[in-house]
């Protein structure tokens, strides 16, 4: 099964995301994007592959002990971007960061990624910085690079904050009509 650790939104902050991206979409060639539907929206700490049912076990039980005294978070949505570069746009992204404790959802990130560290050298993966996003989009393909002044363009991202007290393993299917996900654990954040 292919799993990842992630947070949620909130439906406030789901919202007012889906209201900007309305917005902010609209200056995309639409043939060369397949946007993220909404329900898919979530801020991933650690991919973990393809595991095996008992690496998914060990991984639930590390997981368990690694977030055991790890408090909930304030979040909120800071800039925007695109993997790798504008001229090779991949991913468009709506950025995280802790709102009250810079670099704590870093650390989260690193507990999670951590937890699956035999997963993760299992498939020899590259563990790429951290970087706390929402993919909203992801290219179709070669896309046209995209320009500068079209991104100073976009709107700010709304103004709003949450909390995040819980990790989920998610079950990530692929199909050909998109990916999707399913929490098959949960991980409350200590208060």
């Amino acid at each position: 099964m292919r799993l990842f650790a992630a947070l949620d939104l909130s439906a406030e902050a789901s919202e007012e995301l889906a209201l900007w991206w309305q917005q902010a979409g609209l200056q995309l060639h639409a043939s060369e994007w397949r946007f993220v539907p909404r329900e898919n929206w979530h801020l991933t700490l650690a991919f973990y592959g393809e595991v095996t049912g008992g690496e998914a076990d060990r991984l639930v039980d590390d997981l368990s002990e690694r977030l055991l005294d790890f408090q909930p978070l304030v979040l909120c949505l800071k800039g925007s971007g695109v993997f790798p570069s504008l001229a090779r746009p991949r991913v468009i992204w709506a950025g995280v960061e802790d709102a009250h404790s810079p670099g704590r959802l870093a650390q989260l990130a690193r507990c999670c990624r951590l937890a699956g560290h035999a997963t993760l050298r299992k498939r020899g993966a590259k563990e790429d910085p951290f970087r706390g996003h929402v993919t909203l989009a992801r290219a179709r393909g070669l896309v046209s690079p995209l320009k500068p002044e079209m991104w100073q363009d976009f709107p700010p991202l709304p103004d709003v904050e949450w909390v995040a007290d819980t990790v989920c393993l998610y079950r990530s299917v692929l199909r050909p009509e998109g990916a999707q996900y399913r929490c098959i654990e949960e991980f409350r954040l200590k208060e």
